[in-house]
């Protein structure tokens, strides 16, 4: 409806009002258009009710919590190190005139690694064997007048003082061919110390000292150091809680453990403890513990992390699930319960919620986590897709989809 103002004065409408009054019919006007167009609005929003908006499918994937005697898996972080690191030294002093061997090679014990010159020590040898030629002769002359002694003093020819000298003689002869006897050995030693082997087998580090340096006998400086990495060593430690588990499995025989290095995408490496510590730490409240791995492919790499599983015993009946499944929320770990919205249409259209689910403190085998209540064995969970979903969310089953497909 429209409405027309007309403001007379002295029985005319004035130019000024005219204008207003127009203004003002405006703006009625557009009020009007606007109250209409809401009106259609509502009315088209009431009578569509009688149709439906079609919900949108969150694409998921799911699993059957299955029901199973599992491994008890105790998981820990350690490194790796040698089974026999040496620092080789010098025992001798001289100058290394050779070095047959390079940094990062593999040696075998009595493998040469440096040579030092041989000149000294062959001229301490040859000093030393022509003292004994000396000390030889010296000995015989000796004998030859102990005897002589011998025969006179029965005579009475010379005093029993002389006799007692010259037997003195030859007994001093005696030991001093025994001391250079012990020379000779010791310049041999030397002489085959000059030439320095690997007293183990293993991996050379950095060559310390290059050619033709002079060394001293025990000089602080070290040579080369030698990992014997074959086998290896792990070295980890487990929370002292586990402690009594730990040792009723040695006691019952060996306790397995995989290691598995950092970026190391192959099997798990097997090896076997081979001690626990004698104490348990009291700053940390763990217990440390060594195992031994053959190492034949050489994964295991000295001051290597790795990541440490040990397999105790069986958890009989578990429920597991993939580990993918598991989501952290406020109020602990969760997972997402597939509830089919209608009997038999599973993957086809099925509506979600949110239920709490406590996870045992150790996790399962091969990327599963054992549940210990919320989820029962044959439930259906979510292991992909969680980000799109809210409790009572529309889903529908890829896997399902795609294996129809095919």
């Amino acid at each position: 409806m429209l409405f027309i103002f007309s403001v007379w004065s002295g029985g005319g409408v004035t130019g000024v009002k005219a204008s207003r009054v127009a203004d003002i019919a405006a703006g009625f006007l557009l009020f009007s258009v606007l109250a209409l167009i809401a009106c259609l609005s509502l009315a088209g929003c009431d009578g569509g009710g009688s149709g439906q908006q079609t919900e949108r499918a969150v694409p998921i994937r799911v699993t059957v919590a299955e029901k199973k005697d599992v491994p008890r898996i105790l998981h820990a972080v350690g490194n790796v190190e040698a089974y026999v690191s040496v620092q080789v030294k010098s025992q001798v002093n001289g100058q290394i005139v050779e070095v047959p061997v390079a940094a990062g090679q593999e040696v075998q014990a009595g493998d040469v690694l440096f040579r030092l010159g041989p000149r000294p020590f062959d001229a301490a040898l040859a000093e030393a064997e022509a003292r004994l030629v000396r000390d030889e002769a010296l000995l015989a002359k000796a004998e030859q007048d102990h005897n002589r002694y011998r025969s006179l003093v029965k005579k009475g020819a010379v005093s029993k003082e002389s006799y007692d000298q010259m037997a003195t003689m030859e007994k001093t002869v005696l030991a001093d061919i025994e001391q250079t006897k012990a020379a000779i050995i010791t310049a041999r030693l030397n002489k085959e110390y000059s030439v320095i082997k690997a007293p183990v087998s293993g991996r050379l580090g950095d060559i310390l000292i290059r050619l033709g340096n002079v060394i001293k006998a025990n000089d602080e400086r070290t040579l080369v150091i030698i990992n014997s990495i074959r086998p290896a060593e792990v070295r980890f430690t487990a929370a002292e809680r586990h402690l009594p588990a730990i040792l009723k499995r040695l006691n019952e025989g060996s306790l397995e453990v995989g290691v598995l290095p950092e970026g190391d995408s192959g099997p798990k490496i097997m090896g076997k403890v081979t001690a626990v510590n004698n104490e348990v730490d009291r700053t940390t409240g763990s217990i440390r513990m060594h195992a031994i791995f053959s190492n034949e492919e050489n994964r295991l790499w000295p001051g290597q992390f790795v990541r440490v599983t040990l397999v105790m015993d069986s958890i009989k009946d578990a429920v597991i699930v993939p580990d993918k499944a598991l989501q952290e929320g406020l109020n602990g770990p969760f997972m997402f319960l597939a509830v089919p919205e209608k009997e038999g249409v599973r993957g086809k259209g099925t509506r979600y919620r949110v239920t709490p689910v406590g996870v045992n403190s150790e996790s399962g085998p091969d990327g599963t986590v054992v549940v210990t209540s919320g989820i029962s064995p044959g439930d259906v969970v979510v292991t992909e897709g969680q980000l799109g979903l809210a409790p009572g969310a529309l889903a529908v089953d890829m896997g399902e989809r795609e294996q129809a497909a095919q």
